[in-house]
């Protein structure tokens, strides 16, 4: 209790002093007890002796007076403390049973999914980027931009603090780990007293008609009183928490403006989007806790709805190889041999960190170590199919890919999806089977139509569209397509014909070699258009760079930066294996001059490694605010890997002359740079200094821009005075 205020202890003290036995036997002796320290001491004497019930109760009192208290702790606090079901809020014994058995379906839950990790699941080792979501402008006015500012990187135990009574999202990309920190989060409120309702967008899909919140818990959710319940949820909505899985899987968006404004009727039917539209609005059981998980895209969907925004952080080179030590064991060197393989690629090192990508990565280097280790992918697609590869590599030769029609619904199942229970109308659970991840489906989807006579060019057009990150009114998400185009784009790749050609043949196509190229070719054109265009906002810029580099085509990319020699990036978050597409591409541009242009763009120093690999760039530049002397350290590091770098920009930054100093041990190795613009930042005189001894190092540097940087006219004369024995440096700026 070391951490909590002296008020708080004091209640707990006094709570205890109420305490008729204790006021008789030992109030008097104790009075004089005035330190903390003092009064932690008498509770912890009092308690040791004390029956149960009044330990439960001193627990309770605990959990809702102190703060900051560990959520594992928390959790393990409640369960002693309401241990032989004594709930906190008056329960009937049905409400009782009630919770009882829906803290059997949260553990029953996580158990299932907890049997397929290959680590624990720990919450304060999950960074999340915190965000004050406070949108810089209308989202309908601009679908590209950065919905978060005031950041601040917490763990995720941190960020749920305080989050009870309040409407909470969590974003993250495909495969970040939404689901299974949700389901985390479930199995351990499980052992509180709290009513948790953990349901699924995508289970809520197959809700058609409209019904009430009470059908809603007690027809698809669990069986149970409903008088009882319901009557409990209404005198007391703050006990319970609301957990809503995967909005960008759910088929109907939400439409806060078509909800009445007064508080809803808990057996009012209504559309399952519009119940959903309630909890957040807080017309259904206003004081409840609302946990949402969604994509970042999604978050416009919810505008001026959240209390509380957070967004899930990609893992870091360290966390990358512990995953990959807990998957393959200790035992060997297989560790080491999988670990030096994922290293060695750096597009597979990219894309190990989203944790669902990493596990996929793992299946693909086990299979290669027992197979082919010269075959490393160089695509997310080829990484899938050496996946699937992996799959029939366990079965009987019976043809290679044809089993990929044959075998879904034994050992496929098994490999790439996982067993949920879904509760039907009248209340009985059945089994069914679910993709480990949408990415999954998407991938198989791909191949589908990349393969089937079935699906005509047509229909392929129409399913071949970039998205942006954000919707507007005018261009509402549809649901499945946010990796479909990419896969397609990746399966029109040369790397992939033969295994295209396999499975087309399985499901008889006819001519099948020249029929495959038609659709890859097909692909290819229907991409070129994108190319050209000098018009692409850049969240679809990155996307077509994603596209192109799962193509291998270095053609696309060539013509890509004939009509963008630079590539501008603007306001919204960046992973590495976004870099890692740019770096594709760039390094397409032979003899052409390329530029890329960051501004405000959020990115981890994971991004900057990646970032190394664009070997080909002229321009590079840097502006926000965001941007300080702990990012020019890094970026410093990378710059002597540019060899062709002519310009760097690194204005309206949070520059000072510690970052001026790291930029400039950096760019003195940069031989071939002429312009440097570090304006606009707060160098003073002696960040001049370290600028102005690069003059002499850097004998083809002709240009550098000081302006705005708080400096004084020692630091001028400074300037002058070196620019004298310079000849190369023809303009300085530096008002």
């Amino acid at each position: 209790m070391d951490n909590q205020s002296q008020s708080v202890i004091m209640l707990l003290y006094q709570r205890m002093v109420n305490d008729d036995g204790w006021q008789n036997k030992q109030a008097s002796s104790s009075s004089n007890a005035g330190s903390s320290a003092d009064l932690v001491k008498a509770l912890l004497d009092y308690y040791r002796s004390a029956n149960a019930a009044k330990c439960r109760n001193f627990l309770q009192s605990v959990c809702m007076l102190c703060e900051d208290i560990p959520m594992h702790l928390e959790a393990r606090l409640m369960s002693v403390a309401c241990s032989e079901y004594e709930q906190i809020w008056s329960f009937s014994t049905a409400s009782a049973n009630y919770v009882l058995e829906g803290r059997n379906l949260l553990l029953s839950r996580w158990k299932r999914l907890t049997d397929r990790l290959v680590k624990a699941v720990e919450l304060d080792r999950v960074w999340v980027n915190f965000r004050n979501f406070r949108p810089m402008f209308s989202p309908q006015l601009e679908p590209d931009g950065d919905y978060g500012f005031s950041e601040s990187k917490v763990t995720m135990e941190t960020f749920l603090r305080g989050c009870k009574g309040k409407v909470t999202f969590l974003v993250g990309q495909a495969g970040s780990g939404k689901t299974l920190l949700m389901s985390c989060l479930g199995q351990q409120w499980a052992n509180a007293s709290y009513l948790l309702v953990f349901l699924e967008f995508r289970q809520l899909n197959q809700l058609s008609r409209s019904l009430s919140l009470s059908e809603l818990l007690f027809q698809h959710y669990l069986p149970s009183n409903r008088g009882t319940i319901v009557d409990c949820l209404l005198s007391n909505p703050e006990k319970s928490c609301w957990v809503l899985d995967g909005y960008d899987e759910f088929l109907w968006k939400i439409k806060k403006h078509r909800m009445p404004r007064d508080v809803l009727n808990l057996e009012e039917p209504l559309p399952v989007a519009d119940l959903i539209s309630g909890l957040l609005t807080r017309q259904l059981l206003p004081g409840s806790t609302v946990v949402v998980t969604c994509r970042a895209r999604d978050i416009v969907d919810f505008y001026n709805l959240s209390d509380k925004v957070g967004e899930l952080l990609e893992w870091d080179q360290n966390e990358i190889k512990e995953y990959v030590h807990h998957f393959f064991g200790v035992e060997g060197k297989s560790y080491f041999e999988a670990t030096k393989l994922l290293l060695s690629s750096q597009h597979l090192l990219a894309m190990s960190s989203l944790p669902a990508l990493c596990n996929i990565c793992c299946i693909c280097l086990k299979h290669l170590l027992l197979k082919d280790r010269n075959a490393i992918p160089s695509t997310l697609t080829q990484v899938y199919l050496t996946a699937v590869a992996a799959f029939l590599s366990r079965l009987p030769d019976q043809g290679g890919f044809t089993l990929y029609y044959t075998s879904f619904k034994s050992d496929f199942a098994n490999f790439l999806s996982c067993q949920v229970e879904l509760r039907c109308h009248d209340g009985t659970l059945v089994n069914a089977y679910s993709f480990i991840h949408l990415t999954v489906q998407e991938f198989l989807a791909a191949l589908r139509i990349m393969t089937s006579h079935k699906v005509s060019d047509a229909q392929l057009k129409k399913r071949f569209s970039l998205k942006t990150r954000w919707t507007t009114k005018s261009d509402q998400k549809t649901p499945f397509t946010d990796s479909l185009y990419l896969y397609v784009c990746g399966l029109a790749s040369p790397n992939c014909t033969q295994v295209l050609v396999e499975v087309a043949r399985a499901s008889g196509v006819k001519g099948v070699q020249n029929w495959v190229q038609k659709r890859q070719d097909l692909v290819l054109r229907l991409l070129r258009p994108l190319c050209h265009s000098n018009t692409l906002t850049g969240p679809k810029l990155l996307q077509l760079c994603n596209c192109i580099q799962e193509s291998q085509d270095y053609e696309l990319a060539q013509q890509a930066l004939r009509a963008r020699p630079t590539l501008e990036l603007r306001n919204f978050r960046l992973v590495p294996n976004d870099i890692d597409a740019l770096a594709f591409v760039v390094n397409s541009a032979a003899d052409q001059a390329v530029g890329l242009d960051f501004g405000a763009c959020s990115m981890e120093p994971e991004c900057l490694d990646a970032l190394s690999r664009c070997q080909c760039i002229h321009f590079l530049s840097f502006h926000s605010r965001k941007y300080n002397d702990k990012f020019a350290e890094k970026l410093s590091c990378i710059l002597p890997g540019f060899p062709n770098l002519r310009k760097l920009e690194f204005s309206g930054a949070s520059l000072t002359a510690a970052g001026a100093k790291s930029l400039a041990s950096g760019l003195q190795k940069c031989c071939n740079i002429t312009e440097i613009n570090l304006s606009d930042n707060n160098l003073q005189d002696d960040g001049f200094g370290h600028v102005v001894e690069l003059f002499t190092k850097l004998p083809n540097l002709s240009s550098v821009k000081l302006g705005r940087n708080n400096s004084s006219l020692q630091a001028l004369n400074c300037i002058v005075e070196k620019m004298g024995s310079c000849l190369n440096i023809l303009q300085v700026y530096a008002e």
